[in-house]
């Protein structure tokens, strides 16, 4: 099992500890694949974590009911709901009922201050980099930032990598990261490069071709705070 579907079905575990009723149900049943794809092909990447994320969040409508939001992001003073729209689910069920609940659904929300997203999951498929890119325009608009309240200048696989880094005290290769991480080694080398591109590592061997690497500036300056 990789890291994002590690964190996922924790995040996912936590969440249903929590709740009773429809609300757990809602859930574990109304949570699924194109959810999952928002997560591992959007969130996931940019973040690293899913701090102040809640799946099939519930939200009190004005007719003694409850709404579910796909993803809530719920982290004062703001709250934004990702709305994530399978154009054949969504095509397939339509009728004039359906149609008019989903705009009064979404005009309720915005009445009571949440700020409402939606994002084809056609588009998180084919464009992912294009959904990433709205998605940080959005939190740097609304926090200035992305990730763990502004605690964290890394995503959590970073952070990991770094730490390894730090434990290793020597240079080292791809695969010293793929391995414990459980990830691939072409994945390890993306991400050994980007943060050499971050001055997060250096290169420490290799002219043509980066074979080892070694701490960076930054890293050196963060290990010692």
């Amino acid at each position: 099992m990789d890291v994002f579907e590690k964190q996922y079905s924790m995040w996912l575990a936590e969440q249903a500890k929590r709740r009773t009723g429809e609300a757990r149900r809602r859930l574990l049943e109304g949570h699924g694949e194109s959810e999952k794809v928002f997560a591992k092909e959007v969130w996931w990447p940019l973040n690293g974590n899913f701090d102040f994320l809640h799946a099939e969040y519930e939200v009190p409508s004005h007719r003694d009911g409850f709404f579910y939001l796909d993803f809530a992001y719920v982290r004062p003073p703001y709250f934004i709901d990702w709305e994530i729209d399978d154009f054949g689910t969504h095509g397939k069920h339509a009728n004039r009922r359906s149609f008019e609940y989903e705009r009064e659904r979404q005009n309720q929300l915005v009445l009571d201050g949440w700020k409402v997203f939606r994002i084809p999951l056609d588009m998180i498929k084919e464009r992912p980099r294009k959904c990433q890119q709205f998605v940080l325009q959005v939190m740097g608009k609304w926090y200035g930032d992305f990730g763990a309240g502004g605690q964290s200048e890394l995503a959590l696989i970073k952070r990991e990598i770094i730490g390894h880094a730090v434990r290793y005290q020597r240079p080292f290769a791809p695969e010293d990261i793929s391995v414990p991480l459980g990830i691939s080694l072409q994945y390890a080398r993306k991400l050994l490069h980007e943060l050499v591109d971050e001055a997060w590592l250096a290169v420490a061997s290799g002219s043509m071709r980066a074979r080892t690497f070694t701490l960076g500036e930054r890293a050196r300056a963060w290990k010692t705070r």
